[in-house]
């Protein structure tokens, strides 16, 4: 006898709706913020006689609104009303953006970057991770991976409007700040006002994918909560952090970070070319391509998600190393082709961006994957949390310690200490994999017959 096929709530005009609005909300508010911020960088710097690192400081600063805005927008987010206080986060984004076509001072972008960084914590990860997983029984995860791959789309799209509309001079600076800003505005704030609901009960619905029977649904629900209860193997968050691999993993999830804001300034230097580079001829051409190599490095590390993703679940090492190698060849290509070809060497330095996003991509693609194989899933959540917390807090310092770099070096300094911080990083991240993978199959991987030998010889030394 066949079994019974169970009804379930399918999509809806609602369910959609949510998906558009948290893919639209990464790929402007992200997408700009943070894939395009390294547009105006020299611009700004010019006009107000500043060094370039004094202005992308404020990106720091977005960082440090983030780290410091989670816990209380979380908090905010769970007690009154979910579309309020987003609405109210993205104003928050929307309004200080804004306002770069006018602050007097330098310093006021750096207020404008922790405002912007207590509402884009919000509604990047509260929102979208509060909202999808309410709206979403089943297919929660290819949601997710949809909506997040929004921001490499960002990184491309926003980047291309924006040399255009700064203008080869780059005098369209201000102007370039409002399109962005009413971009967000767009982008996020009519339609969080129409579609966020914190679940989708509000609405009349049920997440997506769930029984429509009440017995079916009360009794998936409680399968779940028996799955939930079975603690998965792995080392207990206590362990891990006497674990020397642990903490290698840590710094070289920094450092891999540090790596990905390298792009926040691939369009001041490819304005640096334009002006200076070249016996000080100013290349229009060029200068109209300002934010591709920052394009061209977001469709690689778009790309690469899904390479890493599909290699490492085969060889982590081997994913390691196609990262390394890509990042190597990425930057060497933007670093040496100007130098050695002058303008012909324009293209194939933008394709160098591609190869760059191999290692970018890491970040994202690889990182859990290792916390999860190595750690295991016992307190995969708390782990990968502390890991996070430093992977922000040195990436924080990322886009500023770079512009300091090529302000006090040159860009050669600036190319050849990249590779450096690479090599550095994807050792740490190879040792991570097998010193971890070695010491995860002598403990939760352990036969019958040595858990008993095991348990045995523990009560003996009790006994005695």
């Amino acid at each position: 006898m066949a079994t019974e096929k169970i009804a379930r709530q399918g999509l809806t005009v609602r369910h959609v709706g949510v998906v558009v609005t948290m893919a639209l909300t990464l790929l402007t508010a992200v997408g700009i913020v943070f894939t395009a911020a390294g547009l105006c960088y020299r611009p700004v710097s010019q006009h107000f006689g500043v060094q370039t690192s004094q202005v992308s400081l404020y990106i720091t600063f977005v960082y440090l609104g983030q780290c410091i805005g989670a816990a209380p927008m979380a908090k905010l987010f769970d007690k009154f009303n979910a579309k309020t206080v987003c609405v109210v986060a993205a104003l928050m984004v929307v309004v200080p953006y804004m306002g770069f076509c006018v602050y007097p001072a330098i310093w006021c972008y750096w207020v404008a970057g922790f405002i912007i960084g207590l509402g884009l914590v919000c509604i990047e990860f509260t929102m979208t991770a509060g909202i999808l997983s309410r709206w979403f029984h089943t297919n929660y995860g290819t949601v997710t991976g949809i909506v997040f791959a929004m921001t490499g789309v960002g990184g491309v799209v926003w980047n291309i409007v924006g040399q255009f509309v700064l203008g080869p001079d780059l005098q369209g600076w201000r102007t370039l700040y409002m399109v962005f800003g009413v971009a967000i505005a767009i982008g996020t704030i009519p339609f969080i006002a129409i579609f966020v609901k914190r679940t989708p009960q509000e609405c009349g619905t049920l997440p997506y994918g769930m029984p429509l029977d009440a017995a079916a649904m009360e009794a998936e629900l409680a399968a779940e909560e028996d799955k939930k209860s079975i603690q998965e193997p792995g080392f207990a968050a206590k362990e891990v952090l006497k674990m020397p691999f642990f903490w290698t993993l840590v710094l070289g999830a920094g450092l891999l970070n540090t790596i990905t804001t390298m792009s926040q300034l691939f369009a001041t230097y490819v304005q640096f070319l334009g002006h200076e580079g070249w016996g000080g001829q100013a290349l229009v051409a060029l200068l109209l391509l300002s934010g591709t190599l920052e394009a061209f490095a977001s469709a690689g590390q778009g790309g690469g998600k899904v390479l890493i993703g599909f290699i490492e679940s085969r060889s982590v090492l081997v994913a390691q190393i196609i990262g390394y190698a890509g990042g190597v060849i990425g930057l060497c290509m933007m670093w040496w082709l100007p130098k050695l070809f002058g303008e012909a060497g324009i293209w194939p330095m933008f394709c160098g961006g591609l190869f760059y996003g191999l290692a970018y991509a890491c970040s994202t693609a690889m990182l859990p994957f290792i916390v999860r194989e190595v750690f295991g899933g016992r307190d995969f959540d708390k782990i990968y949390s502390w890991m996070i917390m430093v992977f922000n807090g040195i990436g924080a310092l990322g886009a500023t310690g770079w512009a300091l770099v090529s302000e006090n070096f040159g860009w050669d300094g600036f190319f050849i200490g990249g590779i450096a911080v690479l090599t550095i990083t994807f050792g740490l991240l190879g040792y991570t994999w097998i010193a971890g993978d070695k010491a995860r199959r002598k403990t939760w991987f352990k036969s019958d017959a040595e858990l008993t030998a095991e348990a045995h010889k523990a009560e003996i030394k009790a006994e005695a």
